[in-house]
């Protein structure tokens, strides 16, 4: 069954590549960075457990996980390809790339082994990868699942609860779930978040109130509660999968929780926001025994000078290290 679900998918991809790129046999690889690896694709296929569909009022992507329309109000049921779905390879046709998919797998393939499995999602949005960790290591027998997210916006962390719940990871499922209403910041406190739309996947916290935020555009800033890092996960918690997307804000984070991330956390997923912010990371984690699995740059604005450089942001980077400590 493996080896016709690899041939279908290479057929898949084969096809995709002829319609958008192509022959594959004249496309240089210095043009081409996708960010993950060529054997991901064997990572992904070992995970694919169901046949991608649109409902009625959800879709089931290849991995299981259902996703009520209403949790991605950004996107139209009409929009979603559902050969995407099924193989999220170069990505899933409206939300991620693959290099996020790879990573949450690689992940779950090094450190779930030993029947236990954390996942952090810190702005988690409506909890994709919450639920897709969590989903994926139901499906493995893993016995002790713990997921851990927070997101500052009150309608959206309504979403992460609806969609957890939809996916019966709930408080009845055996699955240990903390969520918090609130942004992960440097410190224990109040941030300012602002009043955004509930469509809206890019709006930051900050220190201070602002009448505009990082983008340049007018906000109505809200003081929200805010928790570090290790306050929220507890003494002595081990975390196997951290996935931050945190506008823009990633070095303060990674910095102020820096010997927390050096003894507890396995691996990190960083959705990055600027070129700047990703070489500190790099100099940073680089320097103290972290590992650079995967990576793709941010991609900015032609033409554009700005200041920050997070205002000319028009697709989001990624990095995935991996703690050699644990590797």
């Amino acid at each position: 069954m493996l080896k016709r679900g690899m041939e279908a998918i290479a057929a898949l991809l084969s096809a995709r590549a002829d319609v958008s790129l192509g022959s594959t046999d004249e496309i240089s690889p210095l043009q081409v960075y996708p960010g993950y690896h060529t054997e991901d694709l064997e990572l992904v296929a070992r995970a694919v457990c169901a046949t991608a569909s649109l409902e009625a009022d959800y879709y089931i992507d290849g991995f299981g996980v259902k996703t009520l329309y209403s949790c991605v109000p950004f996107a139209s049921q009409d929009s979603l390809d559902v050969s995407r779905l099924q193989f999220p390879i170069p990505d899933d046709g409206f939300h991620a790339e693959g290099i996020e998919y790879t990573s949450l797998l690689d992940a779950i393939e090094r450190f779930a082994g030993n029947g236990r499995f954390v996942a952090v999602e810190a702005g988690a949005g409506w909890g994709p990868w919450l639920a897709m960790a969590g989903v994926v290591c139901k499906g493995m027998g893993v016995d002790t699942i713990r997921l851990v997210g927070a997101e500052a916006s009150e309608s959206r962390f309504a979403l992460m609860q609806d969609h957890l719940d939809f996916n019966g990871l709930g408080s009845d499922s055996g699955v240990q779930v903390n969520l918090f209403r609130g942004a992960v910041w440097s410190y224990d406190g109040k941030i300012h978040f602002p009043d955004s739309e509930i469509e809206d996947m890019g709006a930051a916290a900050s220190s201070r109130a602002s009448p505009t935020d990082y983008r340049g555009r007018s906000v109505v800033s809200i003081e929200t509660p805010c928790l570090r890092l290790d306050t929220l996960l507890g003494k002595g918690s081990e975390v196997d999968f951290l996935h931050m997307d945190v506008q823009g804000a990633e070095m303060e984070l990674v910095s102020s929780h820096k010997v927390w991330l050096d003894t507890s956390v396995k691996s990190i997923f960083i959705a990055t926001h600027s070129r700047p912010l990703e070489g500190e990371l790099m100099d940073l984690l680089g320097g103290s025994g972290w590992r650079l699995s995967r990576e793709k740059p941010c991609r900015f604005e032609p033409g554009a000078i700005r200041s920050p450089w997070t205002s000319a942001t028009i697709a989001d980077g990624s990095q995935y290290w991996l703690n050699g400590k644990f590797t």
